[in-house]
């Protein structure tokens, strides 16, 4: 995806293209404009991917917009490979683009943090809600991170206000290690945790995936300041070892908050979302998970998109249908039948097992926590040295039937991709919707590869066209894109319909390499 996105704009920049192609977009006329006023509030953010030299980085804080144009308070945590930069204090501006006809824009930060060299700027993409939005990293530091920025309640900045129970993803690198961690806890008003389990995957190990022995979250002192930043450390014994992390976290809502470590012994983002109660069953007609991370070799990235259906008493077979790309090789399997599950309706954690899940670029075991029926988190649970530490998010499936019709309309979805392996180092914030003939689409974008090198133009006059949609299945909701992929010719993608302008697509192309998974959600 990433080539053929760059690949797309070249050409249509040397054909000159862009210019007739840019006010006739649907993308270019949602909304009617964005003013400044569209983003107002306290928001908070998590960025994760790459500096400038191919090793990692993670980037969490708050940022305060005036709904005038300008950011007049924020903090903000960086950890670019174990060195950490804080700053208490944040300012600068922002600005949608010029024609002011979307909601992609930047915001440039005018003080310096810590030993980071230049000032932070970021990208985004925001929903016309102002709630939600994309973001990456558009500085001249060169990092290529990105991830989510999302409107914050000032109201839940206490452990009081933040007491509950949470499902917890943690990514990145733990020392040298690319690992995932998925597991749960609940939060007492005085920071302690109780109920805690955790199972934790790195990349081509020997010992594979493991439930922890013994596990602890605990957030330090008398809670968040005024930006929602507070401090948290999580610790976990299972066969890896015995390790403890320090996070800065900053909270969003009573069930949400994220977080970058602090510490100098990994650089590992997290997400934290409620689990307000527990699905008796694992029961669902329909969940669609993307899931991004590293294969058995750190240079590689792996990418999965599809379907997973629990059903049965006490739903204890799935089915699942996917799609994947590990390094630049492909898998579709449709469907596989009969899965075992094991679920606990106590914890919301529960298990599937696949039969040649691993060859055929997935999973021989899959390990999944539920905030809620269908959705949650699920990773890489596969046991010895096939395991990938590769995990996301899982999202229960509106009812069918799908079709282009009903689930990709005339409305507007606000698109988010990283990078997961240094090798394929590229982040991505735009929209995606319908071209005027209401058959084509097109992705109006910011981009960034090859370490901060390369950042795409910004603004409605640059949108990737003649995107095409074709194979929809009614009943899963598994379609594909043809992309143009700048050489006259077109790539695919497999996508996976959650509901209305909602889906999960990656690059099925074998001859363009590693893909990221691109996240799309309803503008």
């Amino acid at each position: 995806m990433r080539r053929a996105i760059y690949a797309s704009l070249s050409l249509l920049l040397s054909l000159g293209w862009i210019a007739g192609c840019g006010g006739g977009s649907s993308s270019g006329g949602g909304g009617g404009g964005t003013q400044p006023n569209a983003f107002d509030g306290q928001y908070a953010f998590v960025l994760a991917g790459f500096d400038s030299n191919g090793v990692p980085v993670g980037i969490a804080g708050s940022l305060k917009a005036d709904g005038l144009g300008h950011i007049t308070a924020g903090e903000v945590d960086v950890n670019d490979n174990g060195t950490i930069s804080s700053s208490a204090s944040v300012a600068g501006t922002y600005a949608f683009d010029a024609a002011g006809n979307s909601t992609l824009g930047t915001i440039t930060l005018t003080n310096t943090v810590g030993s980071v060299t230049d000032p932070l700027a970021f990208a985004f993409s925001l929903q016309t809600s102002g709630n939600f939005g994309s973001i990456m990293s558009a500085d001249a530091n060169g990092f290529d991170a990105g991830g989510t920025i999302q409107l914050q309640n000032s109201s839940v900045f206490t452990l009081a206000g933040m007491a509950g129970s949470y499902v917890a993803t943690v990514n990145g690198r733990n020392s040298s290690n690319p690992t995932s961690v998925l597991g749960r806890f609940t939060l007492a008003s005085s920071g302690t945790t109780t109920n805690v389990a955790f199972d934790r995957s790195e990349a081509g190990t020997t010992t594979g995936s493991a439930s922890a022995t013994s596990a602890t979250v605990s957030l330090a002192g008398a809670g968040p300041d005024s930006n929602g930043r507070g401090t948290l450390t999580l610790a976990i014994t299972d066969t890896f070892g015995a390790t403890s992390q320090t996070f800065a976290y900053y909270a969003i809502t009573a069930n949400r908050f994220v977080a970058v470590e602090t510490d100098e012994t990994g650089t590992m983002t997290a997400d934290f979302a409620g689990q307000a109660s527990i699905p008796a069953t694992p029961t669902t007609t329909g969940a669609i998970f993307g899931m991004a991370g590293v294969d058995t070799s750190v240079s590689n990235e792996i990418t999965a998109v599809g379907q997973l259906q629990m059903t049965g008493v006490g739903a204890t077979a799935a089915t699942l249908n996917w799609d994947s790309n590990d390094n630049g090789a492909p898998h579709t399997v449709t469907p596989l039948l009969s899965q075992a599950v094991a679920y606990d309706g106590t914890t919301g954690r529960g298990t599937v097992t696949l039969a040649g899940g691993t060859a055929n670029g997935l999973a021989d075991a899959l390990v999944f926590y539920l905030t809620a029926p269908g959705a949650g988190f699920i990773m890489d649970a596969t046991a010895g040295a096939t395991n990938r530490a590769m995990a996301g998010p899982l999202m229960a499936q509106a009812a069918g039937p799908y079709s282009a019709a009903t689930d990709l309309n005339a409305g507007l979805g606000i698109v988010r991709s990283r990078g997961s392996a240094a090798s394929n180092a590229f982040s991505l914030v735009g929209l995606f919707g319908l071209t005027t003939d209401q058959i084509t689409y097109e992705i109006l974008f910011d981009a960034r590869s090859s370490f901060g090198v390369n950042l795409s133009p910004q603004g409605p006059d640059s949108p990737l066209t003649g995107i095409m949609l074709g194979n929809l299945d009614a009943n899963v909701g598994r379609g594909t894109l043809s992309l143009p992929n700048g050489s006259g010719g077109f790539s695919t993608y497999a996508l996976y319909v959650i509901g209305p302008n909602q889906f999960y697509f990656i690059d099925i192309t074998q001859s363009d390499g590693a893909s990221t998974v691109f996240f799309v959600s309803p503008d």
